[in-house]
């Protein structure tokens, strides 16, 4: 039989392993989840609409950048404009977030940040809305920074598109964090012409009138950490996982939440990579009809 003092060498022999494999694995996922914070991915979604009438639209959606007053974090921007130009996308949609930080001095300078966007291409232009990230840094300085680049914002505004023979309608709606409620009277009119709906956050998807045939947003990050069978355990949104990320489908509005391409608070990510969301927007090919019995198919 083992003497007490080798059986409570032997136990703090096991203590000691068994710290030092917790602490391997706690910074060994740390470094993971900087690693994922890291990687971009280019996250490629067909979207079929009822109400989408026009010849298929490939549009590229990238939110959330975050950009930092740091060198890195600029050659990241470059990267996400030089991937999604790659894409050649027919429009480019950027539903806000560019300043990084909650306090002055922590985001990379508006001008530069909208003049590295300038240079993302699409034919169909490049238009983007304002997040609360962006507000609390600085809305009019963001403003002015994008108009000088070139880059329409649509602050609660809509404008006609014309695409391949048709037409269609774009609405950008303020961040639903500094504003009560939109007015979607005066953004979305009554006629039938189809719609696009650009956003931050995605909480004002709740009461948007039908039909829209695509509604994108950002702000959710999808919760940057995702814990498997779970999901995320924390969502900025008072419907937590109704919009946490991707496809969703309310009645006959088709909407879209982007993971976004940055990180907010801390520089993790797990199970949800940073991405750029190109979209294929195409309507609902008719069904066809059965043959009646006893009747053969046409040839």
């Amino acid at each position: 039989m083992p003497k007490k003092g080798t059986r409570r060498k032997w136990f703090l022999r096991g203590l000691l392993c068994g710290v030092v494999l917790l602490l391997a694995l706690f910074f060994g996922g740390i470094a993971y989840m900087r690693y994922e914070a890291e990687r971009l991915i280019v996250n490629r979604l067909e979207v079929r609409s009822d109400e989408w009438t026009l010849p298929p639209l490939k549009v590229a959606v990238a939110a959330d950048f975050h950009v930092a007053r740091d060198p890195d974090d600029m050659a990241r921007l470059r990267r996400i404009v030089e991937r999604t130009n790659a894409e050649k996308p027919d429009l480019i949609l950027l539903p806000g977030d560019f300043a990084a930080g909650l306090r002055p001095g922590q985001s990379a300078e508006p001008q530069e940040i909208a003049d590295e966007l300038a240079k993302l291409q699409a034919p169909l232009g490049v238009y983007a809305v304002l997040g609360n990230h962006d507000h609390w840094q600085g809305k009019e300085n963001f403003i002015r920074a994008f108009e000088k680049a070139g880059i329409p914002l649509l602050e609660n505004r809509s404008l006609e598109l014309e695409f391949r023979g048709g037409r269609f309608l774009l609405a950008g709606v303020v961040d639903g964090w500094t504003q009560e409620k939109p007015d979607w009277d005066v953004l979305l009119p009554t006629d039938r012409l189809p719609r696009i709906v650009l956003t931050h956050a995605p909480d004002i998807f709740d009461d948007m009138p039908e039909p829209t045939a695509l509604a994108v947003a950002g702000h959710t990050h999808g919760g940057q950490i995702a814990i498997p069978f779970y999901g995320p355990p924390m969502l900025p949104s008072r419907y937590h996982r109704r919009y946490a990320s991707g496809l969703v489908r309310e009645g006959r509005n088709t909407i879209f939440v982007t993971v976004g391409t940055g990180t907010s608070i801390l520089p993790l990510r797990f199970l949800c990579p940073p991405e750029i969301a190109v979209l294929t927007l195409s309507g609902t090919p008719p069904a066809v009809p059965e043959p009646e019995v006893g009747v053969p198919p046409d040839v």
